[in-house]
């Protein structure tokens, strides 16, 4: 156990006790009140307001404990008052200090405490307001506040006014003034004293200026009642007169009915328009001979309520029976019209004579009169605009009080209004009417003269005080200083504690002075020793010691103790540490004016492992992208192979001169659908290569103009099949030789014209190709193909270069398309260093222009094969037989290339797998050899290797022949010791071109092969 330390201020901290006169003084209700509020606040069984003597802690308010006082040597209190405002342990028997303490261990058996500094004038530590629990527990944020709250409660009781039993200062006269005395002094000079002295003066004065006040304000309200009522006369007289001005109207429809005439439509218009003629806000006027509505004016707004039978609608009938029972005009409304809009409705019943009893009448119809209420309403200029009178009318019906407020707020009713009767030609309305600012607002001048009340009053009152409290007042200074310093620390205080972070502050002898909760929650293994007053070395030390870190080994503890250190020392430390349930804390000091240092310790475990999962995210991403390019890989074998056979022997039946046209075309028709679907494939190989940065430019001579026509050429037959007419302008001087990759630059131009071809139905194409720029190094060109087909707006033409993008119309999603191309051929002009770009209008056409540098060549002659492809077949040449091993596991790949190579002086054997090819050329001196890659029981790759090792097979052509389409395929055969590469869909011209180049190198002298004996 460790008894409570002697304050080096213990000498002042008395005095200060003892200025008080409180100790052994009986109980006061003012300070058990705020007792009882912190027993119950809290729920604990023990609060006391604790003076802490020289020798003991005495209780001035206790509640839940029969003790008055306890030694000081081993009370809580006596601890209390050595820290900063709040002293928490939240649990005796964990810290050294009370865990044997005879307070935890017999009665009270204190297992949770927590104290509030009380301080008096001079910033001295008296005493506590404590709550003690018996089982261990937490305070909040918001509970720490509340003990705060409850602790400055009791710090305003203790430096409250004299009266009660506080001591107070001699004063300094040479001798001791009697106690009594000092209590009259102090009585009259008090604050209390000062106000009586003033307050006679300042009675009277408030007395006199209310007299005066309420006399002008009675004269006040006099008058704005008198405005009130003027105002109220008017509006009811201006809404009178002009509802009769407008009412009147109705008779002369009653008379027009009572005529005799016979009416109809054309000269009820002509009647209405002049019986109207100049009166504003009038809505229609109406015959309704039975209650039947037949003539309106005018007739194109009000149409709809012709047929409308004002009897039988329920809402129409009441006040259409009214009418008809007081024989008199009657006013409805406001009603919503079924024509639309808000109008008052006035009805005159029309009687007719009886011709059968002179003396009697019956009843004819209605001579109705629509009046547009909005529009009437704005003519008498009620409503917002009035910025000094608020309005409401109410008497729905003509009902008076009886009816619905129709206008202005309802409210206003009920807000002590004037009230007055608008009678009308059968009921009345009621008008209701106040000021906007009510009745009883300042008279003029009100303020001005309470003002100079007020300042009067509070000069003289003032001085008197001032006077009076003089020696109060240095005092009281002090204390107001004493309480905004504790104020600044109770806010600063807040503040840290409400940080998501922990702080923690040290002083210049690197003692611990100040931290918050959070502090103590990171530091969980440690918390009982995060005290003020413990230095950092202790606090790293006890840390260590109860294994707080993570990943610090015993023998490594002094060194990992000496970093730590030597960073705090300099004020450095911006580290992160592990703790040991998994925790990071990042640590970052800085050095104070006051040679101090502050700390912040903040969580970043949250940090961390979204840093690990960013990682594993990446790793992921990675995996994935190898995933697809092997899924890519291995679609492209899987389709290519069929399709292979597909594309081969439509090829070979394309020259089947025994077909009939009907089966040419359907066996055309097939290859074009055959050719798309590998387009299609090669688009998405395209497009997978460019995501994944592979594709890859081939740069070698060429001429822009012979690829320019190459691509009309290729494209024409399309064109014709859709009579199109195809045209081009090539300027002469593009005839120059270019560099760079010609397959890619016809594959741009060949989208481009399949597109015009796709979308222009009817029309031409113009394909425009001119020089920008030409000098001896560069020639700069721009190459535009323009149609006349269905075009695109301006906003859509950006879109058309994003992959899988197409045109949101009709024409469009009857044309089928990936969507691809545009995009495919926008990247591989910018990798060749151009631009292209999309013009529009819909229904006229586009045009895409291409604009491009390419290195200029040598003026030579390209390598072009003469004559036609048979001219190039050993069979036409002259030659013996060439004979080839074909290594394919698909029976259907063989049948194409067997028919792909019959009559042409290539003679083919097959195996099925690498391990037959092996065989067969153990056999047999094969002259070439097609290799396939992937094969069962040994691949290509493999078969290759093992040839090589043969030395009769050293330089026997291998080419590869696969439906491998990725990049790094080639290189990766060629390594294998290939020698070319062609892919599937195999070409039947690519093929037979690739076999003569090989097959002419070793050209000797033919002789049969023979069977090899070796």
């Amino acid at each position: 156990m460790k008894l409570a330390p002697e304050l080096e201020v213990e000498a002042q901290r008395m005095c200060a006790l003892e200025d008080l006169d409180i100790l052994d003084s009986p109980p006061e209700e003012r300070f058990d009140r705020i007792t009882r509020l912190a027993k119950e606040i809290f729920n604990v069984p023990i609060a006391l307001v604790s003076l802490v003597d020289s020798n003991r802690q005495w209780f001035k308010s206790r509640q839940g404990l029969d003790a008055k006082e306890t030694p000081r040597d081993i009370s809580f209190c006596g601890h209390a008052i050595a820290h900063n405002e709040l002293f928490i342990i939240e649990d005796t028997l964990k810290d050294a200090r009370f865990h044997d303490n005879p307070l935890v261990i017999n009665e009270p058996h204190i297992r949770f405490y927590a104290g509030y500094q009380l301080k008096v004038a001079g910033g001295q530590s008296i005493g506590t307001l404590c709550i003690i629990d018996r089982k261990p527990r937490k305070l909040t944020l918001d509970e720490r506040k509340l003990l705060r709250d409850l602790g400055s409660m009791v710090e305003s009781e203790l430096r409250g006014p004299p009266g009660t039993r506080r001591r107070t200062d001699n004063l300094n006269i040479g001798f001791r003034i009697p106690r009594w005395l000092q209590t009259v002094i102090w009585s009259i000079s008090s604050r209390p004293g000062a106000i009586c002295l003033t307050f006679l003066f300042a009675l009277i004065a408030i007395g006199v200026a209310i007299q005066w006040d309420q006399s002008n304000q009675q004269i006040h309200q006099a008058d704005e009642k008198n405005e009130t009522l003027q105002q109220m006369s008017l509006v009811r007289g201006t809404l009178e007169t002009a509802l009769n001005s407008k009412l009147h109207l109705v008779h002369g429809l009653s008379g027009f009915a009572r005529s005799g005439i016979s009416i109809n439509d054309e000269y009820f218009q002509i009647f209405a328009a002049e019986l109207a003629k100049n009166t504003t806000s009038l809505r229609s006027l109406q015959l309704a001979p039975n209650g039947i509505v037949t003539h309106v004016w005018p007739r194109g707004p009000n149409a709809k309520a012709i047929g409308h039978d004002l009897l039988a609608d329920p809402e129409r009938r009441q006040a259409a029976e009214l009418a008809i029972n007081a024989k008199a005009m009657w006013l409805a409304g406001p009603v919503n019209l079924i024509q639309g809009g808000v109008a008052l409705i006035a009805r005159q019943p029309i009687f007719m004579p009886d011709s059968e009893h002179p003396d009697k009448e019956t009843f004819w119809g209605f001579g109705t009169l629509l009046l547009d209420l909005p529009e009437f309403l704005k003519e008498l200029q009620l409503g917002p605009s009035d910025d000094k009178f608020l309005y409401a009318i109410r008497g729905s019906d003509a009902l008076g009080d009886k009816g619905e407020v129709f206008f202005g707020d309802p409210e206003i009713f009920n807000q002590n209004p004037l009230i007055d009767n608008v009678y009308l030609p059968a009921g009345k309305w009621e008008l209701a009417i106040r000021p906007i600012k009510s009745l009883g607002t300042a008279w003029p001048g009100q303020q001005t003269f309470r003002l100079g009340v007020v300042l009067a009053i509070a000069f003289f009152s003032g001085l008197i005080y001032f006077l009076l409290r003089l020696p109060h007042n240095t005092r009281r200074s002090i204390e107001i200083a004493t309480s905004a310093l504790e104020r600044s620390e109770y806010r600063f205080r807040d503040a840290i504690e409400s940080l998501p972070d922990g702080v923690a502050i040290y002083d210049e002898q690197d003692k611990l002075v100040v931290h918050n909760e959070r502090f103590r929650e990171i530091y969980n293994k440690s918390w009982q020793v995060i005290v003020s007053g413990s230095t950092y070395e202790e606090l790293i030390l006890h840390a260590l010691a109860q294994g707080q870190f993570a990943n610090v080994d015993p023998s490594d503890e002094s060194d990992f103790l000496d970093n730590l250190l030597e960073r705090h020392r300099k004020a450095e430390a911006n580290q992160e540490v592990a703790l040991y349930d998994g925790r990071w804390v990042k640590a970052v000091e800085r050095r104070m004016r006051d040679g101090g240092t502050v700390t912040l310790h903040t969580d970043i475990t949250d940090k961390r492992n979204d840093e690990l999962a960013l990682i594993n995210a990446r790793e992921k991403a990675e995996q994935a992208n190898e995933t697809k390019t092997t899924f890519l890989a291995t679609i492209s074998h899987e389709v290519r192979t069929p399709l292979n056979g597909v594309l081969g022997l439509l090829a070979v039946l394309t020259e089947d001169r025994t077909l009939s046209d009907k089966q040419k075309k359907y066996v055309k028709t097939a290859h074009i659908s055959a050719k798309q679907l590998l387009n299609i494939l090669n688009e998405i190989l395209d497009v997978s290569k460019m995501e994944a940065g592979k594709l890859e430019l081939d740069e070698g001579p060429f001429s822009l103009t012979e690829t320019i026509e190459g691509a009309i050429d290729l494209i024409r037959a399309q064109a014709e099949q859709k009579s199109l007419l195809i045209k081009s302008e090539i300027d002469a001087d593009i005839s120059v030789t270019a560099m760079g990759d010609e397959g890619r630059l016809r594959q741009v131009l060949l989208n481009l014209l399949s597109n015009s071809v796709k979308f222009t139905q009817q029309g031409e194409i113009t394909v425009k190709a001119e020089v920008l720029e030409l000098t001896d190094e560069n020639l700069k060109t721009r190459i535009s193909v323009s149609d006349t087909g269905i075009g695109f707006s301006s906003d859509q033409a950006t879109a058309l270069f994003q992959p899988f993008a197409q045109l949101d119309s009709d024409s469009t999603r009857k044309i089928s398309g990936t969507g691809l191309g545009l995009s495919i051929c926008k990247h591989l002009v910018e990798s060749m260093g151009g631009e292209i770009s999309a013009e529009g209008i819909p229904g006229e056409g586009a045009c895409f222009s291409i604009n491009i540098n390419l290195k200029r060549a040598a003026d030579t002659k390209h390598a072009q094969q003469q004559g036609s492809e048979q001219s190039l077949l050993p069979v036409n040449l002259g030659w013996t037989p060439v004979r080839i091993l074909l290594t394919e596991d698909s029976t259907t790949n063989q049948m194409v290339i067997q028919a792909m190579l019959a009559d042409t002086g290539y003679l083919v054997d097959t195996a099925n797998n690498g391990l037959e090819a092996l065989t067969a050329l153990d056999q047999f001196d094969y002259d070439l050899i097609l290799m396939d890659i992937f094969m069962p029981e040994m691949d290509g790759i493999t078969a290759t290797q093992e040839i090589r090792k043969k030395a009769r097979h050293k330089t026997t052509p291998i080419i590869a022949l696969t439906a491998n389409a990725m990049k790094g395929d080639r290189e990766r055969f060629m390594e294998a010791g290939m020698d070319d590469y062609l892919p599937k869909p195999v070409n039947k011209v690519e093929l037979l071109d690739t076999l003569y180049q090989y097959s002419v190198k070793f050209r000797e002298p033919a002789t049969e092969p023979k069977p090899n004996t070796s």
